[in-house]
């Protein structure tokens, strides 16, 4: 079995991705013109053309369905982690400089986290390790109010393109989906940038 791995792509109507999803519009007005970018995240096997695919000369779509990451692909950060933790932390009498955050924010992740815990539910543990490991601050009204600021829209954004592609594959019959291991925030999250709906 071939090694599966997410790629993002950038695709116009042009594009062999979006012809291969080959959406069938029903309302006329939504037929995108070429300029419209399209985001997407989808899987493909190692060795695989990125954007060829061999299907029968049928008129119906090549895929009904488009499964979508959600951290780092559909939810962009609006700021850099470092920047956000600074600015909060400053608040806490944190003053560690954005670029030794960063540098504890990767520690962190190459920590052997995994021996010591679990990632699931709301992941408040995991992330309580993250921000003390990346900031070296162990507050807990420091931790609370970092880990509710990701719980808000505000502190995501998505590609640009994305919701009006997303919008015009919805309206064609696109069955879309987030697939993610993101913690108990996504709805929420989701909501906040109107795309729950889609």
């Amino acid at each position: 079995m071939g090694t599966s791995y997410t790629v993002m792509m950038r695709c116009s109507p042009s594009n062999s991705l979006f012809k291969a999803l080959k959406p069938n519009f029903r309302n006329s007005n939504l037929v995108p013109n070429s300029s419209l970018p399209f985001f997407s995240s989808t899987q493909i096997n190692k060795g695989a053309s990125r954007c060829s695919h061999s299907h029968g000369g049928g008129t119906g779509r090549a895929y009904d369905a488009l499964l979508l990451d959600a951290g780092g692909t559909l939810l962009q950060l609006a700021n850099p982690v470092e920047d956000t933790y600074a600015t909060i932390g400053s608040k806490y009498g944190l003053t560690v400089n954005p670029a030794k955050i960063k540098q504890g924010f990767k520690r962190a992740f190459s920590a052997q986290w995994s021996e010591k815990l679990r990632y699931q539910g709301d992941g408040r543990p995991f992330w309580k390790f993250v921000v003390s490991e990346a900031t070296g601050c162990g507050d807990e009204d420091f931790f609370e109010e970092v880990y509710e600021y990701y719980a808000k829209g505000d502190a995501w954004h998505l590609p640009n393109g994305a919701f009006d592609t997303m919008t015009l594959l919805k309206d064609a019959g696109v069955k879309m989906a987030v697939v993610s291991n993101f913690d108990s925030r996504l709805r929420k999250l989701l909501k906040d940038l109107n795309i729950l709906h889609l």
